[in-house]
């Protein structure tokens, strides 16, 4: 593993552990996490959820509490922006739990290197396993297995039509 990814994940370990741990006493949840490039610095976003969802001033208020935290714990150092979202509808499935919760639904899947000749599978969410993480999806009528790997880029996909 490259030194800076290397850093980038003991980060990304330091900075979940510090939210998770807010966010429980608040009544949520970290649905995920991601580390990348903003201009002059790191850009750090956390999404997260709460039975019901969130709304802007959720996100918000979790915003200048966890900004507080992070200034005093500095588990990142040097400048980055912090952002606070919803997972929105078309929310990204990484934990097993989160593929468990949503069985029975349709999630579209990206991996990195071809399965069966194909890299983008869409269709309905059949069964998850999770050592290692592989999900089971009924693609019009066909069954793949698909491991999900860190490379794996996983979507609920919402249905308009419920």
């Amino acid at each position: 593993m490259v030194a800076g990814l290397e850093k980038h994940e003991e980060w990304r370990v330091r900075v979940r552990v510090l939210a998770e741990d807010l966010l429980l006493n608040l009544g949520f949840e970290l649905v995920d996490l991601e580390f990348g490039q903003s201009g002059e610095g790191l850009l750090l976003r956390l999404y997260i959820d709460r039975e019901g969802g969130v709304t802007l001033d959720d996100c918000a208020h979790f915003s200048r509490m966890f900004g507080a935290l992070l200034d005093v714990e500095d588990p990142v150092p040097g400048r980055y922006t912090l952002e606070i979202s919803s997972p929105g509808l078309n929310r990204r499935l990484s934990r097993a739990s989160d593929f468990q919760t949503r069985l029975g639904e349709t999630i579209k899947i990206t991996l990195l290197k071809p399965l069966n000749g194909r890299r983008r599978f869409k269709g309905v969410l059949l069964a998850c396993r999770e050592e290692p993480l592989t999900v089971t999806v009924d693609v019009d009528g066909e069954v793949f297995t698909v491991p999900v790997d860190a490379n794996a880029k996983c979507n609920l996909v919402y249905d308009f039509n419920k």
